[in-house]
């Protein structure tokens, strides 16, 4: 008997995955060229304070601390995007794998912070008290949550702080999402476009909470 061709699941839901793929990667590529644009900025003061000197003008100690703080500020945090840029290609490595849910969750967060920052909403991880590991499609979760957030993101007032909670207890795995201020029992007629396929494909389901304003999206094994 043949076995069924479980890649097949990626059919309905492929340009979704290669447009949640390019949006990552225009955000990194943006937040790269703001690296950039601050090291070059920097660069042109030393280049001054250079010219300055050779001149004869004293140099200010000052001015050149900072530009070598932010030098290091830069590097620090392009260090940072690199590392979740290089995690998030390799989630595509293996179709099922262990998840990490508080780190998934974690590198979604930082991958959507550009998001949320436009937005002028803070995103903050809760550790679970122990781990939460699930057998699932990394690159399919992480498509899930970022689409989930984007809802929850547009439905969340400025200023807000949206909490991405990964939990597991003897009824399952889930994530809640609090915060949302905007929530409405018909929410599921606004998720974006290929949430459901992705619910789907992930052997998940959302459920909604008026109560905390939050939304829970229920995991099991795939």
């Amino acid at each position: 008997m043949n076995k069924p061709d479980t890649n097949s699941q990626y059919g309905p839901i492929g340009e979704n995955g290669l447009q949640f793929f390019g949006k990552v990667s225009a955000s990194i590529s943006h937040e790269i060229k703001n690296v950039l644009a601050i090291i070059n900025e920097n660069a042109g003061l030393l280049e001054d304070l250079s010219i300055a000197a050779q001149r004869g003008a004293a140099i200010d100690p000052e001015r050149l601390n900072r530009a070598c703080q932010q030098f290091s500020k830069q590097i620090r945090r392009a260090d940072v995007i690199i590392k979740n840029m290089n995690q998030f290609a390799h989630s595509v490595d293996q179709f099922a794998a262990p998840v990490d849910l508080y780190n998934t969750t974690e590198l979604v967060s930082n991958l959507a912070g550009r998001l949320a920052a436009m937005r002028k909403v803070t995103l903050q991880v809760i550790p679970p008290l122990s781990p939460v590991v699930i057998d699932s499609n990394p690159f399919l979760l992480e498509n899930l949550i970022w689409l989930v957030l984007e809802y929850a993101l547009d439905s969340t007032s400025e200023a807000l702080t949206l909490t991405l909670a990964p939990e597991k207890n003897d009824s399952g795995t889930r994530l809640r999402i609090c915060g949302i201020d905007g929530l409405s029992e018909d929410f599921t007629s606004k998720l974006p476009v290929g949430c459901k396929d992705l619910l789907c494909a992930s052997n998940a389901y959302l459920a909604v909470d008026m109560t905390g304003k939050a939304l829970i999206i229920h995991l099991t094994e795939i």
